[in-house]
């Protein structure tokens, strides 16, 4: 991959490529970036984000949504449980799985990372004019929906409220 003299990439979707790559490596290491202390890795953060998302769901259901092996997930649900940030409960509709959905003290401390997290992000894009954060969050949100479909896992996101413009095109 060669890159043009202005630092672009010649081959725009080996930028897009590369460049996720970076946001990944910064976005997802199990270390607290930028100094602050992290109050989740990953792996739970993902996790109490899909359940408040869509829902309680089966450790099935959860492999199918993240496209991981039952028993890797059901790792990462017996973690959580074990650190009190998910509980499980019974099907609603009377099914007989058993299903998983985040506790009050997983939900706040979804929150203050969720809330660490943009107040991060808030701090890189400061210096950015308004229209190009609402730019690169549609167009983030559009390269997402793309990947999603594709993989054909969509990811539940929650509805824009009163006054907020859905950034999708």
């Amino acid at each position: 991959m060669m890159q043009s003299s202005e630092g672009a990439w010649a081959d725009p979707v080996r930028g897009i490529m590369y460049e996720h790559m970076l946001l990944l490596r910064v976005a997802t290491q199990g270390v607290a970036p930028y100094g602050r202390s992290s109050a989740l890795e990953r792996s739970a953060t993902v996790l109490l984000a899909r359940l408040e998302a869509g829902g309680a769901m089966s450790v099935a259901e959860l492999a199918e949504a993240f496209d991981l092996d039952v028993s890797t997930v059901h790792r990462q649900v017996a973690a959580a449980m074990k650190a009190g940030l998910v509980e499980r409960v019974a099907d609603p509709d009377g099914g007989s799985a058993r299903l998983h959905r985040p506790t009050e003290e997983g939900r706040a401390r979804l929150a203050a990372e969720l809330s660490s997290r943009a107040d991060n992000v808030a701090q890189i894009v400061s210096s950015w004019p308004a229209e190009d954060v609402v730019e690169f969050s549609r167009l983030l949100r559009r390269f997402n929906e793309g990947a999603e479909e594709r993989r054909g896992h969509p990811w539940p996101r929650p509805q824009a409220g009163p006054g907020a413009e859905d950034p999708r095109p």
